[in-house]
């Protein structure tokens, strides 16, 4: 597997300039994390990235491999993600959250993946449907440069913010796409 595992939070300052960036396609994907326990205020954060399509995605990454359910407390997760969840993905977040009914995942994504296609809009739809476990920020990540600011203060303690260029107007395009996607159908 082309997948890397990383025991740091930190990632550098041009990792998350690219990969965070809406207006640009890499082919990684990148998961940081962040998880609380409970009432607690304090948090576990880490990152996921694999390099490759083909291998394990961040996602089944993270819920599969790295996630140790520690505690009968409620755990909450939030997960800013360079790419939104392809179709797999969704079916993977689904079995988990019924297996793990204590959890529940804030998904905030910088950009779309694979939305030509009929059965990741599909996906990404009933995932959102998931109201009370599962929340899909509008492209929330890149909708509001307050979280790309807190992904650098939390996963780089930069105090420089320096947002990639094109920044709103892919913010923005990204933003209706998605919100178009979750739109409940009256047909």
């Amino acid at each position: 597997l082309k997948l890397l595992f990383c025991c740091s939070m930190y990632v550098s300052e041009s990792t998350l300039g690219e990969q965070f960036d809406p207006d640009a396609y890499p082919k990684e994907t990148y998961l940081l994390c962040e998880l609380r326990w409970g009432n607690s205020k304090r948090s576990w954060k880490h990152w996921v990235r694999n390099d490759n399509h083909e291998d394990c995605h961040a996602e089944k990454c993270f819920l599969e491999k790295i996630f140790e359910l520690r505690s009968s407390k409620f755990c909450y997760i939030t997960w800013y993600l360079s790419w939104s969840p392809c179709a797999k993905c969704c079916h993977i977040i689904w079995d988990f959250l019924e297996e793990h009914p204590n959890v529940k995942i804030d998904i905030r994504v910088a950009r779309l993946y694979n939305i030509r296609f009929a059965e990741t809009r599909r996906c990404l739809r009933e995932l959102a449907l998931w109201q009370d476990r599962v929340t899909i920020n509008v492209n929330h990540l890149a909708s509001v440069s307050a979280d790309y600011r807190y992904c650098w203060e939390t996963f780089i303690r930069k105090d420089y913010v320096s947002l990639p260029r094109n920044f709103q107007r892919a913010i923005t395009r990204n933003r209706l796409k998605l919100k178009k996607i979750l739109e409940v159908s009256t047909l």
